[in-house]
C-alpha cells in the first residue's frame, strides 16, 4: 500500500478526479493518508485520521515509506488549537498536527475534555462556512464539529450522518451541558446539520459563518430570520 503525507497547509479533496468537481474535503498539514487509485494527474485516497476518501493533486502528494509511516504513528503528536499558526514558514489552520510543541498548540489529548471543546468553537466565531471546507478559510458544519472535538480529545468521523452514531443520548433540553451536540435533520429525516451546544439555549455551528444563534426544543432559531433554520433530531453527549 503507497501512503503519503500532507506537506502543504491544506489540500483540497474532490469527489472526482477534476478542479471542477466538488470539494468533498480537505488534508491538514501532517495529516497521512493511502493511495486507492490512480491517473496521470490524480490520486485518489483515503485519510487515515477519518477513513474519508477523495481525489487530490499528483503535484500535491508527498509520498512516505513503510519506515517513515511508522515513524510517523509512533511520534508524540501536537495539535494547533489557535485559528492559525505559523509554524516552519508556513502558516496552519486549528486542527493541524506538529510533532512538537509550540505556543499555538497543546499535546493532542487521549480523554475527552468538554471544556476544551467549547474554547475551540469559540475562538473558531466567524470562520466563513464552505462546503467541504475544514480550514479557517472556510468550513462546513461536520468539520468544525470534527476538528474540536480532535482537539478536545475525541476522534470523531467526517460527516454529521456519521458523527450521530457516536456518544450518549441526552433525552431531555434540562439536561444538556456546554459541550454537547445537536444534530438536525431534514424533512426526510436524515441529518443534514450539527453544531455544538454552549447551553440549553445557544448552539454554535457553521451556517453561513461560524455563529452562535438561539436553541430550543425544536432547533435552531435565527434572530435574524426570526424562524427555525434547523429542526432538531437529537442530541449527544461525547465521553
Amino acid at each position: 500500500m503507497r501512503r503519503g503525507i500532507c506537506k502543504l497547509s491544506v489540500v483540497p479533496m474532490r469527489k472526482e478526479a477534476s478542479h471542477e468537481s466538488e470539494l468533498v474535503s480537505e488534508l491538514l498539514f501532517n495529516d497521512i493518508y493511502e493511495i486507492t487509485e490512480e491517473n496521470e494527474e490524480w490520486l485518489k485516497i483515503r485519510c487515515l485520521y477519518d477513513l474519508y476518501e477523495g481525489w487530490i493533486r499528483k503535484l500535491q502528494h508527498c509520498e512516505i515509506d513503510e519506515n517513515e509511516f511508522n515513524g510517523y504513528l509512533n511520534k508524540e503528536k501536537f495539535i494547533i488549537n489557535s485559528p492559525v499558526a505559523l509554524y516552519n514558514n508556513k502558516t496552519l489552520s486549528f486542527g493541524s498536527k506538529i510533532f512538537e510543541k509550540t505556543e499555538s498548540s497543546i499535546l493532542l489529548r487521549k480523554n475527552f475534555d468538554s471544556r476544551i471543546m467549547v474554547e475551540s468553537a469559540i475562538k473558531l466565531l466567524d470562520t466563513p462556512y464552505r462546503w467541504g471546507g475544514k480550514s479557517v478559510m472556510g468550513i462546513d458544519c461536520s468539520a468544525f464539529v470534527q476538528l474540536c472535538a480532535k482537539v478536545a480529545g475525541f476522534k470523531l468521523p467526517r460527516d454529521a450522518s456519521q458523527q450521530v452514531n457516536h456518544g450518549m443520548t441526552i433525552n431531555f433540553i434540562s439536561e444538556i451541558q456546554a459541550g454537547d451536540i445537536a444534530f438536525f435533520e431534514n424533512e426526510n429525516r436524515r441529518i443534514t446539520h450539527v453544531g455544538i451546544l454552549l447551553s440549553n439555549d445557544k448552539i454554535i455551528h457553521a451556517s453561513g459563518k461560524v455563529r452562535i444563534d438561539t436553541f430550543d426544543q425544536t432547533g435552531i432559531f435565527n434572530k435574524e430570520n426570526k424562524r427555525h433554520t434547523h429542526i432538531l433530531s437529537t442530541i449527544k453527549r461525547l465521553k
